[in-house]
Order: C-alpha cells, then sequence, then structure tokens
C-alpha cells in the first residue's frame, strides 16, 4: 500500500510514468543517525500495483537522497548508510553505522575505522543466514568489508561510492529475479 506521507513525483515519458521518491530520511548531523533498522522503500514492490497508472518504473534516489549538497566538510561523525531487503517482508531496509568519538573533526579516518568495523561486525553476524547472505551481498558491501580488514580509509567519497554500489547492485539483482519488476 502506498504510504500517502511520502511525498513522490511521477516523471513522465510519452503517456509513461516513473515513480519517484525520497526515501532517505535525512538528519542534521551523521551523528544523528541512530544505529538500527528501519524501512527504505517498498517502491520495488509498488510498481506492480501501479502499472494501471502507466508507471513503468521507480527511483528512490538511493542513500544520498533529492537534495543536491555541492560542498563538502570535516565531520563530526562518520556514518555509513546500506540498504538490505528484509527476508519476511521483501522491503528494502536501511540501517546507518556511526562512529562513536563524535566530539571533534579530528581523526576522520579513526571514525571511518569505528564506523566501517561495526558495518563488517553487523555483516558477519547477519551473513550467517545464507538467505540473507545471497539477497544482500554485493561487490560494493565487500569493499566495505575489505577496508574494513585492512584498515585503510580512502576518504569519505568512498563510503558514498561504495553505498550506492551496493544499493544498485541488490536492486539489479532483485530486478533480474523479478523479471524487471
Amino acid at each position: 500500500m502506498l504510504d500517502k506521507g511520502l511525498l513522490f513525483n511521477a516523471l513522465a515519458l510519452e503517456n509513461r510514468k516513473i515513480f519517484l521518491q525520497d526515501s532517505f530520511v535525512k538528519q542534521p548531523r551523521n551523528a544523528d543517525y541512530t544505529e538500527k533498522q528501519e524501512t527504505f522503500s517498498n517502491a520495488h514492490q509498488l510498481i506492480t500495483t501501479m502499472k494501471s497508472m502507466n508507471v513503468v518504473g521507480f527511483s528512490d534516489y538511493s542513500v544520498i537522497g533529492s537534495e543536491y549538497v555541492d560542498s563538502g566538510f570535516a565531520p563530526v561523525a562518520v556514518a555509513i548508510h546500506i540498504v538490505y531487503f528484509d527476508l519476511d517482508t521483501r522491503e528494502l531496509m536501511i540501517r546507518h553505522f556511526v562512529s562513536d568519538h563524535n566530539d571533534s573533526i579530528e581523526d576522520v579516518a579513526g571514525k571511518f575505522e569505528e564506523a566501517v568495523n561495526k558495518l563488517a561486525n553487523w555483516w558477519e553476524m547477519e551473513s550467517q543466514n545464507p538467505e540473507f547472505r545471497n539477497r544482500n551481498h554485493s561487490q560494493g558491501l565487500t569493499s566495505f568489508l575489505n577496508l574494513a580488514k585492512s584498515g585503510k580509509y580512502s576518504g569519505l567519497g568512498i563510503v558514498k561510492k561504495f553505498s550506492i554500489m551496493h544499493h544498485l547492485e541488490i536492486m539489479g539483482r532483485y530486478l533480474q529475479e523479478n523479471g524487471g519488476e
């Protein structure tokens, strides 16, 4: 069922539409993200019911949201956002992994290490379930896990890159497995 509280647009393409939904709930600061799972999107499930309205595709803006920001700054906290499929509901969930030492802008590499190690520990626990692992594994996630193992820090741009890469990979696999729907 379509959540009436969510804002969405439909982009018209010759009487066909694409459902656009900004699913990312942006917080004022990275430190404000809670480390719990929450629903990210079910647009991939809604597309079937929206076909009668000539909706032929969807977009969720991934883990960066629809707001364009062209500036960067040294963060007080590092947050890694990972989406994954819930095995029961098949909804796309999101989990935020946030650094612990968030009282200054110093030691961004150390903050990244804290956040990526939380991600690695979560994945180690969740991937014990083969179905979860198969549905949610990606090269983007493997790249994060490799950084956690090596202790290397490649800059904050890589965090967005790997998070978006992971999202696109698991959504692509979902669409292939479900006939493009």
